[in-house]
């Protein structure tokens, strides 16, 4: 009940009715079906010991057809009651035919709704799940830096990258004896000895916005990761709450060193602390609102053609086609 009515939430109920009325019919079809087969499975078995009666009657009037001291009368009450019962067991066998064929048609549609039965729940089942992981809302956030700023760190490159050390002291807010401490390597800090479940230690605080620097991936794929990229970089990605400003007006809008992916589950942020900040606070408020990252509008060019034969694609193809003809006639004897 409360997984409907989530769904309901979600705009998935009408899809998740629809499902389950057609679950609930092949199930009920599915019962009908087995009953049927049972009961055909029980008047083959019958007709089967009715026809090996039959035949046991049969063979001992049929035996006794060939004693010699039988009396006329007698022998011939045997012979008719030997052809009486081998009729009777031909007219049993036909039955038993109708009846096996009936019982394969009735198996292979119940084979067959078993089938649809099956792939209809899975199907029910990946669209609750894909609901639930649509409306799924992280509450802790997470801080780690991309593999090539570490490698520069490391290597003691120059890079606009910020340290693990200047983003711990900034804004992580984690208790070391549950979530690790930072280990000082000299080029950067590093984080040892965490807890198995450590941000379970939070959940009894009330309203604690956890903030982890240095993230293990168990706690990276339960909140919302901000990664720090070593560059700037552009995206298409739409921020904000102007959610109309991706594509409009024969143009497009280009957002400067921010992306938000995977439902408000990842960050991607430029190597600017300004912006890290920005970053970390859109976070806590689970990806609404503004961010004051610099953005353009592209406009794109409408190229308008005379004649719909000057498509440059179209060109390319005359030309293509051309050659290809060419060559053959080039090659005429050589092949």
């Amino acid at each position: 009940m409360i997984e409907i009515i989530m769904l309901m939430m979600l705009g998935n109920a009408d899809a998740i009715s629809d499902f389950q009325l057609d679950i609930d019919e092949l199930t009920l079809e599915v019962e009908e079906l087995e009953l049927q087969f049972a009961e055909i499975q029980e008047t083959k078995l019958a007709t089967e010991i009715k026809m090996n009666t039959l035949f046991f009657e049969y063979t001992q009037f049929d035996n006794e057809k060939e004693l010699k001291d039988n009396s006329k009368s007698h022998q011939e009450f045997v012979e008719f009651k030997a052809q009486e019962l081998k009729n009777l067991w031909r007219v049993e066998y036909k039955n038993l035919k109708d009846i096996k064929i009936e019982s394969d048609k009735i198996e292979d549609k119940l084979d067959l709704t078993k089938i649809l039965l099956e792939r209809t729940q899975k199907n029910m089942d990946n669209l609750i799940k894909a609901s639930e992981a649509s409306s799924q809302r992280y509450t802790n956030v997470s801080i780690s830096l991309s593999k090539t700023c570490k490698i520069m760190i490391e290597a003691g490159l120059d890079t606009n990258c910020p340290t693990y050390r200047e983003l711990y002291h900034l804004y992580d807010n984690t208790n070391p004896m549950v979530s690790g401490v930072m280990i000082d390597y000299g080029y950067d800090i590093e984080r040892f000895n965490i807890m198995k479940n450590h941000w379970k230690f939070y959940e009894t605080e009330p309203d604690y916005d956890l903030v982890m620097v240095d993230p293990d991936s168990d706690f990276q794929h339960k909140s919302i990761n901000i990664e720090v990229q070593s560059n700037s970089f552009k995206t298409l990605s739409q921020v904000g709450s102007d959610k109309q400003r991706g594509f409009q007006n024969g143009g497009y809008t280009v957002w400067q060193d921010f992306k938000v992916t995977n439902n408000c589950h990842n960050i991607i942020v430029a190597p600017d602390l300004d912006l890290i900040t920005q970053a970390v606070e859109y976070a806590k408020n689970q990806c609404d609102g503004e961010i004051n990252t610099i953005s353009e509008v592209i406009k794109l060019e409408v190229f308008e053609l005379e004649h719909w034969y000057e498509s440059p694609a179209l060109v390319y193809q005359d030309w293509l086609r051309n050659a290809i003809k060419d060559n053959k006639e080039l090659r005429l004897g050589l092949d």
